[in-house]
């Protein structure tokens, strides 16, 4: 029995390591090239998009599988047309507003390589039109566990897009996370391709702390990488972002730089308007700055039109500052400062840091040409701020602390004048004392009173909360072993009797004993949560629970990260307490969770349309295990846990302040 036994187990490991090695194969090495169809193989084609005909094609190919309820290749043209609208920086607000209903209505029935994918393009668009906090949202949604080559390129790639989103609001660590997570991606796929640019990005969130040394030595080594990949089109992004690193350390390989990075543009067979916008402007800049100054205007007015129909921000920078360079070097006001002045409400509203600091920047420059030293010295101050918000959270943090000390002083000072007009009053107020002693200590009595029969109910709370504790572990226990009993060991023995018989038998055997093993483990605890976080393993869990009881669940789940694994499973754990609740007692019909993550609070709501129920007497009544559960998890995290019932339906809220 022991050795049949042992024989069982290692060929248990052995099929789970399999299993993990083919795991490893999907998502890591690229299967045989792709094979569409001729409509995505159309949408696909950049050169394709130049067509007028193109967004009509697309329009009649997608309501034509809905109409046919063909989802999975409704997701497909979705996917490759907005990665080819996003890839030429033409933004479409028809095409975006069909996009997000596309996802809302159907997110559940899309692959996930396409349901990544889709996201992407949709955050891509908000970069590039200089929403940074959508971008980091719509970015987020589309983070899902990856489970084949394409999903997780899509992932990898969702985390490159994060550096950026993030960066342009100030979150550097998040940015710098973002970075890291999605180099460990690449280098695992072998894509030198993006590893260089992401190294390109984690330069340029160095750079913006003015930390040039390491900037330098992260853009190099992007460099170095992407010149062996013999790819212009990264080569030129990772080139552009050295340049603009230069710029701003005035470094003296600065214009050779510049000339070098022309010259791969001349010789570049696939020239798109972004690149050449972005290339020709820096080498106008470049020419300003050596005093040719008929030479850069020539370039700037042949480029100009393009910026007519650029959405990237990026790009525009480069060309509005090269325009700013020259008309400052001319001796003339800037010709663009009203759309510099136009963009700083945007944003400052979109918190886009970066492009505060660069155009407070110029506006200081063209104010000092028109002599207008006051409105220099307010955009001086504005950049300052911008900078500070950019590279230095924590002197934001100090400066409201200041303030804070500041407004405490205010009020001081305040209740020392209240103190004086009181002394001029002393005779009213010591009647009216007099008075309200008499209430006050009445007020106590009641008080004291009230308390200690509260603690008393919280003490018996206590206790049976922690009976049905013990009650519910062993409860548990005597589930697991009879799991075990039932399905483990029966298995185990008719694998037995069945070892001579058929070999796929045997399989088969072996197969049903994996499988249990996993529900019990999953039963337990959720196996790749500390790897996957919150989110995944919520929408998991909802899945299963739909699966097997037929239950609708909607969600709305605005979260990025910011609490501890412990934390998280925490909220997971409240989550399943609630559903299965719902399920139990409230004879809903539908449920919907909810989690907004704020500036200084994450928000957790678990909501049902049942029968309700008396919150008070059941939580008084030492049988609500469950709700106490809840409770008792919420206070662990920090947070307070609220619910109210009623004939409509319950509603669980759970409040976890969180640090700035």
């Amino acid at each position: 029995m022991p050795r049949i036994l042992f024989a069982v187990i290692a060929s248990i490991i052995i099929l789970l390591s399999c299993s993990e090695n083919k795991t490893n194969d999907l998502l890591y090495q690229k299967p045989s090239e792709e094979v569409l169809d001729q409509y995505s193989t159309y949408l696909s084609d950049e050169r394709n998009f130049q067509d007028s005909t193109y967004l009509p094609f697309f329009y009649n190919r997608y309501y034509q599988l809905i109409t046919e309820n063909k989802i999975d290749s409704a997701a497909q043209v979705v996917f490759w047309a907005g990665k080819t609208i996003s890839r030429n920086y033409k933004y479409n607000a028809a095409f975006e507003r069909l996009t997000l209903d596309f996802v809302s209505k159907y997110g559940s029935q899309i692959p996930k390589r396409y349901y990544s994918g889709i996201y992407t393009n949709i955050g891509n668009t908000y970069c590039d039109n200089g929403k940074f906090d959508s971008c980091a949202y719509y970015l987020n949604k589309g983070l899902v566990e990856p489970e084949d080559y394409y999903t997780y390129q899509n992932i990898a790639t969702l985390n490159y897009n994060l550096i950026f989103a993030y960066l342009n609001t100030g979150k550097l660590e998040h940015s710098l996370k973002s970075a890291f997570d999605g180099l460990e991606m690449f280098e695992k796929q072998n894509d030198s391709t993006f590893q260089a640019a992401t190294y390109s990005g984690i330069a340029c969130i160095y750079r913006y702390q003015d930390d040039y040394p390491e900037a330098e030595k992260y853009e190099n080594k992007g460099f170095e990488i992407v010149k062996q990949t013999k790819d212009t089109n990264v080569l030129l992004v990772v080139s552009l972002n050295k340049i603009s690193l230069y710029s701003q350390m005035d470094h003296p390989n600065l214009y050779p730089f510049i000339d070098s990075t022309m010259n791969v543009y001349r010789q570049w067979s696939k020239k798109t308007e972004e690149k050449t916008l972005s290339i020709k402007s820096w080498y106008a800049f470049k020419l300003v700055r050596e005093n040719k100054l008929a030479e850069a205007k020539k370039i700037l007015d042949n480029i100009k039109p393009l910026t007519l129909s650029m959405s990237d921000y990026t790009t525009l920078d480069y060309y509005y500052n090269a325009a700013t360079e020259y008309d400052l070097k001319a001796g003339k006001p800037s010709e663009e400062v009203d759309f510099y002045i136009g963009k700083i409400p945007e944003f400052k509203e979109n918190e886009d840091y970066l492009r505060l600091v660069l155009f407070n920047q110029i506006l200081h420059d063209d104010a000092l040409v028109k002599g207008d030293y006051k409105a220099a010295r307010e955009y001086l101050a504005a950049q300052k701020i911008a900078q500070d918000s950019l590279s230095n959270r924590n002197l934001r943090i100090k400066v409201k602390e200041l303030d804070k000390k500041y407004q405490t002083e205010k009020k001081e000072q305040q209740i020392a004048l209240q103190e004086k007009e009181i002394t001029q009053k002393n005779t009213f107020i010591a009647l009216l004392i007099m008075s309200l002693v008499g209430i006050l200590a009445a007020i106590v009595a009641y008080y004291l009173w009230q308390r200690q029969k509260t603690l008393k109910q919280e003490k018996e709370v206590s206790m049976n909360f922690t009976k049905q504790l013990l009650e519910s572990t062993e409860e548990e226990r005597k589930r697991i072993a009879g799991d075990l009993h039932d399905s483990i060991s029966h298995e185990l023995l008719a694998l037995k009797t069945t070892l001579s018989q058929d070999i796929k038998v045997v399989s088969s055997k072996i197969d049903t004993i994996i499988n249990d093993i996993r529900g019990i483990s999953r039963n337990l605890h959720p196996v790749m949560f500390d790897k996957i976080g919150l989110i995944p393993n919520i929408e998991q869990l909802i899945e299963r629970i739909q699966n097997q009881n037929n239950f609708f669940i909607s969600t709305e789940l605005n979260y990025s990260g910011s609490l501890s694994s412990a934390n998280e499973l925490q909220i997971y754990r409240v989550i399943q307490e609630a559903l299965s609740n719902i399920i139990k007692y409230a004879n809903a019909h539908a449920a919907k969770i909810t989690i907004e993550e704020q500036a200084s609070r994450i928000l957790v709501e678990i909501k049902d349309n049942g029968k309700g129920f008396n919150v008070k007497e059941a939580i008084t009544s030492g049988k609500a295990f469950g709700l106490h559960n809840i409770i008792e998890r919420s206070r662990v995290i920090g947070g307070e846990a609220q619910i109210n019932s009623s004939a409509e339906g319950t509603v669980i809220t759970i409040n976890i302040p969180t640090k700035i």
